[in-house]
């Protein structure tokens, strides 16, 4: 490839991208915006969530993957590794490798936050996890994970929680 070759580009507008209802305990949506499935880098991937009031991300650590969250609405707790940090619009949290987190919702309107993750995975665990989602449409009753999705967590090399 030549020194001066453009790269890719793309420009997604709010409700593009594949997006799933999510389970317990976050009973919100992620919408996946960049991929490898839709782009041309295999580098990382990025997405949006909202989490409702008193919802929150399972707790959860990434085995070979860094993630940013950049909080654009709402208030909630981030819990990184047992130690709590209040978040708000413009908060951002970076968590490497084996850093165990938690955002919970503990405002009144939905928390909302872009996510990138180094490198990709969390968009396939998202979609097994999930419901598809129509732009506008009502969510869904409330329902939990398949109880399959430890082997689809192994494959993303995600780290499961500590017990007690």
């Amino acid at each position: 490839m030549p020194e001066n070759a453009k790269g890719p580009s793309m420009i997604l507008n709010p409700e593009d991208g594949a997006s799933y209802w999510q389970p317990a305990p976050s009973h919100g949506y992620m919408t996946v915006k960049l991929s490898p499935h839709n782009h041309s880098s295999n580098l990382y991937s990025m997405g949006t969530q909202s989490i409702p009031p008193g919802c929150s991300l399972r707790s959860h650590a990434h085995q070979r993957n860094d993630e940013i969250l950049f909080i654009y609405e709402g208030t909630g707790m981030a819990t990184v590794d047992g130690k709590q940090y209040p978040v708000a619009p413009e908060s951002t949290i970076f968590v490497g490798r084996f850093v165990e987190h938690v955002v919970e919702n503990t405002g009144n309107s939905d928390l909302k936050f872009l996510w990138i993750i180094f490198p990709p995975g969390l968009e396939d665990v998202i979609a097994f996890m999930g419901r598809p989602r129509k732009p506008g449409e009502a969510p869904p009753d409330r329902f939990e994970r398949p109880a399959d999705v430890g082997a689809v967590l192994d494959r993303a090399y995600f780290v499961k929680p500590k017990k007690g």
